[in-house]
């Protein structure tokens, strides 16, 4: 069994300081929050399900234009990065120092324009809207989200195809929602243009989802207790490292769901934290 040991270490050290940040953020935002805000069942009404399937058709229809496809793309990728890195500064600095330095940080983004700066940006944005969701469900809404998000996942990667179709037009437009890893350390400073061509070759993607929805659950989690948020973190890495091997393992290169093996890894944390902790 192959293991590329280098690009798991930059896959680990990438999802490892999100959930870190992540965790930081969501323990910070709770302590200054006068309540925290609880969906007490993991129940989702016909108006929600209606909503989730007008926005994935959204997006599908967006893919087949272009230029539209860019612009939106775009537009949601600014939103997540000034609302995530003020949702962390926020944490730990004052307004209007928050709102500052989430400009200031889009500033590098958009001017600054290597694959470093592009991962440094989504660690800080994921990690606050990964935290802020997180801690607004119980870990029970969690679990249901991340088991029928994981089979999502599977059929719309595996079957349909079409998330493999929409990561095509995302890469195509430039706006990477996710870690852009390189194969060698110096590749970190390759101008995205350029990386975003050997995306597949001398570049791999992992999603915002495959990043984010572990952090949501961790992050649930910590509202019922650290130690047991901490030990899925650390399940949650190791989902990680199963996901390489079997990317890694591939008898032919192809997109692959890394969600699934995420996701269990962090649910059998969540049972093992619960079995030793309770």
């Amino acid at each position: 069994m192959e293991l590329r040991f280098n690009l798991f270490l930059k896959e680990m050290i990438l999802f490892g300081a999100t959930m870190v940040i992540g965790l930081a953020t969501a323990y910070r935002y709770a302590a200054i929050s006068s309540a925290w805000p609880i969906i007490q069942a993991p129940a989702f009404s016909l108006s929600d399900i209606v909503f989730l399937s007008v926005l994935i058709a959204f997006f599908l229809i967006v893919t087949r234009f272009r230029s539209l496809a860019r612009y939106t793309f775009w537009l949601f990728l600014i939103l997540i990065i000034l609302s995530g890195a003020q949702i962390v500064l926020g944490s730990f600095i004052l307004p209007p120092w928050d709102v500052l330095g989430s400009f200031i940080l889009l500033t590098l983004f958009l001017s600054w324009r290597n694959v470093l700066v592009h991962d440094i940006t989504m660690i800080i944005a994921l990690a606050g809207i990964s935290a802020v969701l997180g801690l607004s469900i119980t870990p029970t809404v969690a679990v249901a989200a991340l088991v029928v998000l994981s089979f999502y996942d599977i059929i719309a990667v595996y079957k349909t195809r079409h998330m493999v179709q929409m990561a095509r037009s995302m890469i195509q437009s430039g706006a990477i929602f996710g870690f852009v890893i390189p194969s060698d350390w110096r590749s970190f400073m390759t101008h995205r243009g350029q990386a975003q061509s050997q995306i597949g070759d001398q570049f791999m993607i992992l999603g915002s989802g495959d990043i984010g929805l572990p952090i949501i659950f961790a992050s649930s989690v910590m509202r019922q207790s650290l130690i047991e948020a901490a030990v899925v973190a650390v399940f949650a890495v190791l989902g990680v490292f199963v996901t390489h091997l079997l990317f890694a393992n591939q008898r032919t290169r192809q997109a692959m769901a890394a969600l699934p093996p995420i996701a269990t890894m962090s649910l059998i944390g969540y049972v093992v934290a619960l079995l030793i902790f309770k």
